[in-house]
């Protein structure tokens, strides 16, 4: 178990995750009573919304509108120029263009384009391979996981930089743990699991060498 301060009734806070109580710490936090009490600072989802609207409703007053040229409808503009190109394009309501050009999802994506990404997405190259093959994969990447997890993590050089700064791919500075034979290799080369998660196989890098290597 680890253990943090609330940053505001210092009451302790505990955390069966070490990912976690980091990424706690990183972001201060605070705990769940003192998150209740600030409720009112917080998103509260979409039947009590506590955010400013942003958008244009259609009771506001505004000189640009035009009436959609199918049905009728009033459209809203927020500008001269958004009302000059409208009209120059003979643009219609969202109601009207889905069946008017097709602009629905029915109309674009097919079930065989689904199946086709997703066999694609996890490196197959048909959905006949990636029925075949996907579970054993998953299962193998899971395995490799749950294997790494276990190693003593600590002795790989720059651990401390991993511990001050870990993260996801994007975050600016973010450390990763890396298999230097990647597991999609181990995977395709029927590479033992446990070889692909022993400590020798692993090292702390940052996350933009980690992408350059694949």
């Amino acid at each position: 178990m680890w253990y943090r301060k609330c940053p505001i009734c210092n009451g302790e806070v505990s955390y069966s995750n070490k990912r976690c109580w980091y990424n706690a710490n990183r972001t201060g936090t605070k705990c769940k009573p003192c998150q209740s009490k600030l409720n009112g600072d917080h998103f509260r989802g979409k039947k009590n919304p506590n955010y400013p609207k942003t958008r244009r409703s259609k009771l506001d007053k505004t000189d640009y509108y035009k009436h959609c040229n199918d049905c009728g409808n009033i459209l809203y503009y927020s500008s001269k120029w958004h009302l000059t190109e409208s009209i120059r394009n003979n643009t219609v309501c969202d109601s009207c263009a889905n069946y008017k050009y097709e602009k629905t999802w029915k109309n674009v994506i097919t079930e065989d384009h689904i199946k086709s990404m997703r066999a694609t997405k996890a490196g197959f190259t048909s959905w006949e391979e990636y029925k075949q093959k996907y579970p054993s994969k998953k299962m193998y990447q899971n395995e490799v996981r749950r294997l790494t997890r276990k190693q003593p993590l600590h002795i790989l050089p720059n651990y401390s930089k991993l511990e001050e700064n870990w993260g996801k791919m994007g975050v600016d500075g973010a450390y990763q743990i890396d298999h230097i034979v990647s597991i999609d290799k181990g995977w395709k080369d029927m590479i033992p699991a446990e070889e692909i998660a022993n400590i020798s196989n692993l090292q702390v890098m940052k996350w933009e060498d980690n992408l350059r290597k694949h």
